[in-house]
């Protein structure tokens, strides 16, 4: 026989409570964290530590290892899993065993995919560039004293890190498994998009591509889609699931 798992047990949580919580003060709390690290000064610590003043440039940047990181395996993994979800979402209309997760791998395909496209877009209007651009750093521009560019042509071109964001989009696995009562995936799930993020912030930084405070706004932007697209399948009323035998 099966056992089921009720409404109220694993994953259930109010409206009010979800949003608070995830939705509002996650979202704030990294981008309160973004905001300090550019502020106290560890953006530009990080990057005089990966920049060669003798070299005049960030000597990972030329790194064959760290460009297939950052350039291939970045694409690979959140895409990856963007396409996996949305094919099993339309699978799901053929296999009733996808059924009941339908709203879950639509969300997760719609988190990367959206997600990825307000970080490209954002990163147009914000006016921070990138280490390697700024003069101090043997580019062209001056450090911008404003976080909003007046044009698209002043933007920095930068923030959010699209490359962070990717790695980021893989915290819809943490909304995933709370979704679908699974507390191991969930973690699972968090641990894999906190990583994923980390890894592809950290190449980044040692290539002068982005700074900290960069990446971290990715984390918020990711974070605040996700939440927001997994709402309605976390805080709605839902019918008993049959769990494991």
């Amino acid at each position: 026989m099966h056992s089921h798992v009720s409404p109220s047990g694993q994953g259930a949580i109010r409206a009010e409570t979800y949003l608070f919580t995830h939705v509002f003060g996650v979202t704030l709390l990294l981008a309160v964290l973004a905001t300090a690290i550019n502020y106290s000064g560890l953006d530009m610590a990080l990057s005089r530590f990966f920049y060669d003043a003798a070299s005049g440039g960030f000597p990972w940047r030329a790194s064959r290892v760290l460009e297939t990181l950052g350039h291939r395996v970045v694409l690979v993994l959140p895409v990856g899993v963007a396409i996996a979800a949305l094919a099993a979402a339309l699978a799901s209309h053929w296999f009733p065993a996808l059924r009941p997760w339908r709203g879950t791998l639509w969300a997760i395909a719609l988190t990367c995919g959206l997600g990825q496209l307000i970080i490209s877009q954002l990163k147009y209007h914000t006016a921070l560039p990138r280490p390697y651009n700024l003069s101090m750093f043997g580019g062209y521009a001056n450090y911008p004293n404003h976080f909003w560019a007046m044009s698209r042509r002043q933007a920095g071109g930068a923030l959010p890190s699209n490359h962070a964001g990717a790695g980021y989009a893989l915290l819809s696995l943490y909304f995933a498994g709370w979704s679908m009562r699974r507390p191991a995936w969930r973690w699972g799930g968090l641990a894999i998009g906190v990583g994923a993020g980390v890894v592809f912030s950290v190449v980044r930084i040692m290539q002068g591509a982005h700074f900290l405070s960069q990446t971290v706004w990715s984390a918020c932007v990711m974070w605040a889609v996700a939440s927001l697209l997994f709402y309605p399948l976390l805080t709605r009323p839902r019918p008993a699931l049959p769990a494991a035998k």
